[in-house]
């Protein structure tokens, strides 16, 4: 048989005799069938095709049933609750096309046998694809004949009209124009284009046609075809994407490199720039970025990593640089996935293991995206191209140094020598330039020869760097070289204050270390070294006592913050704390290193409650699961104030992040702490953490938890501790039905954040107050609660979207589920993005659309790794509109429910949906709740 779906629908025999197909219903369920290929139809998208039957099923079944009589061959098969089709290779048209394009053989063959495909609203997507694919063939078989020398312009001026923002067509009709010798044509071409793509998308020709255009000009101008250039027009197009900064000043000498790099970034989606320190490989990957940053469609983003510490942080660091304020791992590949970005890995060296896992996972996950990593080593993982960048020439480099020393006394011959002996290293050449304030170049290369026989050990590549380095660290005085040595500690650089107390630095001391470009002031106000100079720098001293005076200004750090938990500095304490994250994980590790976990246990024991408001859950479990393991390895007495504190918040952090498998077993551990230390004075107040996961992860003891935790607390004031109580026993009462208890708790919880001015409190309270109400019938209270909640959370976007969920709870059409959803799914907020689906799903069913809400609803089960009411919710469902086999699914889910909230508003659920009876009545019917816990 050959079926047939460019042009109308059609099937004929092997010996070309048509079919007679019944009518426009079967053709339309007959193309459905072709398209879905091999896949099974269901019954509920076969209604697609046809919905003005009063009884849908019945008619469903009677079209398959005269189709099944038309076809020759039984090729129409019932399976898995729907219907396939089976074709064998060579009998859909389409499929003959799409083999003769992908294989290149006699395209224009192949094109001539093109008809507009059949025209169903639900193969929108499916001719969008062959159109694109017929568009490409095309393309591809005029750029082999321009080529060859032939020039079709009639049929490209077509094409380009029929398809004016279509860029490769223009690029290909500049080509055949000048071939023809009409130049100037070609270059009207362009401009016309550049206007197009200005006015109507807001973006600059891509750099391939930009490209063309350039040679095309040359060619023109060389050729004296038209008296001048052709002038060129400023996009107006919107700001790329990005974070990568214009470059400040010129960059000398990598035009060759920089074609080169763009060839081999064309060809790979992995490229490492390799070279010794101070080559450049920063600055000429930036300087890339930049010129490409608008042939991506979701930009170029400079990741630094030279502050990332050897912790498994490079998806960290790219996640606090794409995503706003940071944010798990996770949702960062989710909001990456499909991205069409340039990300520039800069400083890899240090952390090659953990770049190269990471790459490796963004790359496999993210088909779109390209990475240029800069290292002084290659990341050694598949697909990477190595692309070493070279010093400077001789002549580039002599540019390179006037540029930074306009004013030098010499001759270009002791210039010249100067230049030879740095080996043309960037970073060299700038510090030496620095040094001509005060000497002639002979007499800096004079000092570079008073060293060589302190650099003869080291590598042959690194000799010129380490003499300038050298030379400039030999005319410190005392003073300066202890503060040199002192700074190298800090990562990311660090505040005057921490310099004075870490390393002595006064202000005069700073001021002239910068003047000599070893120290970089930023605009921040902080003071940074660059990274190989940090690295120089730490060997200069014994740095021992400066790594434990950081460590200790760390720690007055977190007890700073944490004393600030009921101040009205919050956000300023918050700011500081992710200014310090690089440093923190410094020291953090230093202090593991050697074994000091009581300071580490203290140090991320008090900055718990920071890394759950900036939303590094996971990596604050992680470095307290560090501290513990080591701690647990060789215990040390006297400890039990910031072990309790260590394991409360590690049970916390780690159950919301996902990344303990038993998040309940460090907070059990603080309950026999606490029961057992001589000190329960510095343990009680982890009892707070303890009672507040314990409402959702032992549900059976909260109510003890709770009680142990106002036993311990009861002769001390602190109103911060007392505000988290409140927010427990609103969750208590709520689950034991007493909702005038529960409003009253949530009150309460309210008025003290609003009162000390926390924004991320007042959110939360917001929201489980508007929850309370509604379970108590208050659904305008709620309304104006959750209101409230999505107008404040500007730096949640996470605990924006559960507000937004909960309005569209009360009012599907106040909320744009389907944008909430996807951007839950770039968050890598799993639970709320299943419930917005089934919220979707629901929207689509009250409109009659059961297609779509069956689509909806399985997307929801497919997704494990949202709470199990959420599968229990879209199976039920898919019991109605798709048959009992999801029966089973339901149960499963029940099953892993323990929250007694959660069960009885799926109870709720349950009762409005036909054949779930049984099930429904083994679900408590305590609390009387309404659906709202099970939906959102």
């Amino acid at each position: 048989m050959r079926f047939h779906l460019l042009g109308p629908v059609e099937v004929s025999g092997d010996d070309g005799t048509p079919v007679a197909l019944p009518g426009a219903r079967a053709r339309a369920i007959l193309a459905m069938l072709l398209i879905s290929r091999p896949n099974v139809v269901t019954a509920s998208r076969l209604f697609e095709t046809g919905h003005t039957a009063k009884d849908p099923v019945n008619a469903l079944h009677v079209q398959i049933a005269k189709l099944r009589a038309a076809l020759p061959e039984p090729r129409l098969v019932s399976e898995q609750g729907g219907y396939r089709l089976i074709t064998k290779p060579g009998e859909v048209d389409v499929d003959v096309f799409v083999e003769a394009c992908a294989t290149g053989a006699d395209l224009r063959k192949a094109l001539a046998t093109w008809r507009d495909p059949v025209d169903y609203e639900f193969a929108e997507a499916w001719r969008a694809e062959l159109e694109e694919l017929r568009l490409t063939a095309l393309e591809t078989a005029i750029d082999a004949e321009i080529s060859r020398g032939e020039f079709p312009v009639a049929e490209l001026t077509g094409l380009v009209a029929r398809h004016p923002l279509r860029e490769r067509l223009a690029g290909l009709l500049m080509r055949a124009l000048h071939g023809e010798g009409r130049k100037p044509e070609a270059l009207v071409v362009f401009s016309e284009l550049r206007e197009r793509l200005a006015d109507e998308l807001g973006a600059d020709p891509s750099p391939e046609i930009a490209a063309l255009h350039l040679e095309l000009l040359r060619d023109v101008t060389t050729t004296g075809d038209v008296p001048h250039p052709v002038a060129t027009r400023t996009g107006r197009g919107h700001p790329a994407a990005g974070n990568l900064p214009h470059p400040v000043g010129t960059l000398a000498g990598r035009d060759t490199e920089l074609a080169d790099l763009h060839r081999t970034l064309r060809e790979h989606r992995l490229v490492t720039v390799t070279g010794p320190g101070g080559v450049g490989k920063t600055r000429t990957a930036r300087e890339l970025g930049h010129r490409l940053r608008d042939a991506y469609r979701d930009g170029a983003w400079m990741i630094e990593l030279a502050s990332t510490a050897r912790d498994g942080s490079v998806l960290d660091a790219v996640a606090a640089t794409v995503l706003e304020g940071g944010a798990p791992r996770d949702r960062v590949l989710s909001w990456l996935r499909d991205r069409e970005a340039l990300l520039v890995l800069d400083n890899c060296e240090h952390v090659v293991d953990d770049a190269a896992e990471a790459v490796s996972l963004l790359l496999g996950r993210c088909p779109r995206l390209t990475v240029l990593a800069t290292s002084r080593e290659p990341l050694s993982i598949e697909g990477e191209r190595q692309f070493p960048l070279a010093p400077l020439a001789l002549a580039d480099a002599m540019r390179l140094f006037r540029d930074r020393a306009p004013a030098i006394r010499g001759d270009d011959t002791a210039l010249a020598q100067l230049c030879t002996r740095l080996d043309g290293l960037p970073l060299a050449l700038e510090l030496a330039a620095a040094g001509t304030r005060l000497f002639s170049l002979n007499e800096i290369e004079s000092r570079l020869d008073g060293l060589a026989n302190a650099t003869r050990h080291a590598p042959a590549r690194h000799h010129s760097l380490r003499s300038v380095l050298d030379w400039s660290y030999d005319l410190l005085p005392d003073a300066e070289r202890q503060v040199f040595a002192g700074l190298s500690v800090f990562r990311d650089g660090c505040t005057f204050a921490d310099a004075e107390r870490v390393c002595g630095a006064s202000s005069a001391v700073l001021a002239r270390l910068v003047d000599k470009s070893l120290v970089v002031p930023g605009p921040d106000g902080r003071f940074r070294l660059l990274e190989t100079v940090r690295a120089y720098a730490s060997g200069t001293a014994d740095t021992t006592e400066f790594r434990s005076r950081h460590a200790d200004v760390l720690l007055a750090f977190a007890q700073e913050v944490y004393a600030g938990l009921s101040s009205t500095r919050k956000d300023e304490l918050l700011r500081r704390f992710l200014a310090e994250l690089p440093n923190l994980r410094a020291v953090t590790t230093w202090l593991l290193d050697r074994g000091d976990t009581p300071r580490a246990l203290a140090l991320h024991g008090v900055l718990g409650y920071f890394w759950y408001v900036s939303g590094r859950e996971a990596e604050g479990a992680r470095w307290l699961g560090r501290a513990l393991a080591s701690f647990d390895a060789a215990p040390v007495p006297g400890c039990d104030g910031p072990l309790s504190l260590a394991l409360a918040w590690h049970s916390y952090l780690g159950w919301l992040s996902g990344t303990l498998a038993d998040p309940w077993q460090p907070a059990a551990r603080v309950r026999s702490l606490y029961r057992t230390t001589s000190v329960p004075e510095e343990v009680r107040i982890a009892l707070v953490a303890v009672a507040v996961v314990a409402v959702h992860l032992r549900p059976d003891e909260a109510r003890t938890c709770l009680e142990e935790t106002e036993k311990a607390l009861a002769d001390i004031d602190h109103p911060w501790l007392e505000a988290m109580l409140d927010a427990v026993r609103s969750d208590l009462h709520r689950r034991a039905g007493d909702l005038e208890a529960a409003v009253e708790a949530a009150t309460a919880n309210l008025r003290y954040f609003e009162g000390i001015g926390d924004t991320f409190g007042i959110v939360y309270s917001e929201l489980r107050l508007g929850d309370a109400e509604e379970h108590a019938g208050h659904r305008s209270r709620a309304r104006e609660r959750w209101t409230r909640a999505r107008d404040a959370a500007g730096l949640s976007p996470v605990k924006r979207g559960h507000a937004e969920l909960r309005l569209a709870y009360l009012d599907p059409t106040t909320t744009d589920l389907t944008a909430l959803r996807a951007s839950a799914h770039e968050w890598a907020a799993h639970d709320l993005a299943t419930a917005a689906t089934t919220l979707l799903g629901l929207a689509h069913l009250e409109r009659g659309e059961v297609s779509e809400a069956v689509e909806r609803f399985r997307e929801a089960v497919a997704e494990s790794r949202a709470l199990p009411v959420r599968t229990a919710v879209a199976a039920a469902h898919l019991v109605a509109l798709d048959g009992p086999r999801w029966t089973d699914e339901v149960s499963k889910a029940v099953e892993r429910i323990t929250d007694p909230l959660h069960l009885a508003a799926l109870r709720a659920v349950l009762r409005e949906i036909p054949g779930l009876e049984g099930i429904s009545r083994t679900l408590p019917d305590q609390p009387a709740c309404t659906p709202l816990a099970a939906l959102v």
